[in-house]
């Protein structure tokens, strides 16, 4: 999921008491890192509804200077990609963690008659050690995200390890709290640090120039061609930039609508997956099922969930990626109520966000 994060922002921009107060101390610090935002409009990382990421946001924007770099991302976008990744990680180890116990349950209830279950029990073994092999890389992983969030937020380990831990007691998904956008204004990319130099440069107001949508249908063809806008002032610089953010913009787009989907996909399977534990349980007090076949359920319910988790945290940096590609001063303006169409794209409680 970092990796993707890089990947894209290379291209767009060249509950428990430790976590309530953790968050409640820094609630009026916000300010300090919010951008300058329109009246009524909220930071986009809002729509992720963490006080967590919030106060993280906050600590983080203290600790950066201003003229900090125009190619550096800002401090929110990283900080949010460590967020997720973390969150994620620490649900699939916890995931992991129980189909393992389930595992050693089966070896034990077989150890009474191993040769009728021999090359079960060969299986059982290459499982274990695939969890563990699965658990040590993803703790590596988990430790790189800490410790990003460690120095760059200015808090401890033990602190940040344990709000993260009642997040994930609460099985708290990193979902970005908006409809899925088909198109974004392209005034948007007035946010981005290349077109507002380029448009310094000749004295442009670039909002007044950027106008249409970008939809995930549109090309790269123009990206990089000199002729591209050519009736736009400030030729050759200006058109040439809003040309790679439009570009950009339309495949952080594409991303996001992939993601959506296969997200889409993995919430069905692990809903088919719990009715199917359930039903195994029911099964198992009636006698009609094996405790050692009932785990089997519980181990691919277990897969399913790591899968939901990944595809979910997929998602999220998705919609980061496309906040970098806007520029990182894009709000998310929140409403109250969902959009009629909303319920088919990832129908959830909460607010329902648009550009």
């Amino acid at each position: 999921m970092v990796a993707m994060l890089v990947g894209a922002l290379g291209v767009a921009c060249a509950g428990s008491g430790v976590s309530a107060s953790y968050a409640m101390a820094h609630r009026e610090a916000m300010p300090l890192a919010a951008p300058a935002l329109r009246p009524g409009a909220r930071p986009w990382w809002s729509a992720f509804e963490s006080e967590t990421l919030n106060a993280l946001i906050a600590d983080a924007g203290r600790g950066t200077a201003p003229g900090d770099g125009l190619d550096a991302p800002a401090a929110e976008i990283g900080v949010s990609a460590a967020y997720v990744a973390l969150l994620v990680q620490t649900l699939r180890l916890t995931y992991i963690e129980s189909a393992l116990t389930a595992v050693r349950r089966q070896s034990q209830l077989m150890a009474a008659s191993p040769a009728l279950h021999d090359d079960f029990s060969k299986e059982l073994e290459r499982r274990e050690a695939g969890a563990a092999a699965a658990m040590k890389k993803i703790d590596a992983q988990r430790e790189a995200n800490l410790a990003y969030l460690v120095a760059r937020c200015g808090l401890t380990e033990e602190a940040l390890k344990k709000t993260i831990d009642d997040e994930v007691a609460q099985r708290r998904l990193p979902r970005f709290a908006a409809s899925l956008p088909q198109a974004v204004p392209a005034a948007l990319l007035a946010n981005r640090d290349d077109i507002r130099l380029a448009a310094s440069l000749y004295g442009i107001e670039p909002q007044a120039l950027l106008v249409g949508t970008i939809d995930a249908g549109q090309g790269d063809s123009d990206n990089g061609d000199s002729s591209a806008g050519a009736d736009l002032p400030g030729y050759p610089l200006f058109p040439q930039a809003v040309a790679q953010g439009r570009a950009e913009v339309a495949e952080a787009l594409r991303s996001l609508q992939a993601s959506n989907e296969l997200a889409a996909r993995a919430t069905g399977r692990a809903r088919r997956a719990k009715d199917e534990f359930e039903r195994s349980k029911v099964r198992m007090s009636r006698g009609e099922l094996s405790e050692v076949q009932m785990l089997e359920d519980f181990q691919g319910l277990m897969l399913d969930q790591q899968r939901l988790a990944a595809a979910d945290g997929e998602l999220a940096i998705a919609w980061i990626a496309l906040v970098a590609s806007l520029g990182s001063p894009t709000p998310v303006v929140l409403r109250g109520s969902p959009e009629p169409g909303a319920a088919a794209l990832r129908a959830r409680p909460g607010l329902v966000g648009r550009f």
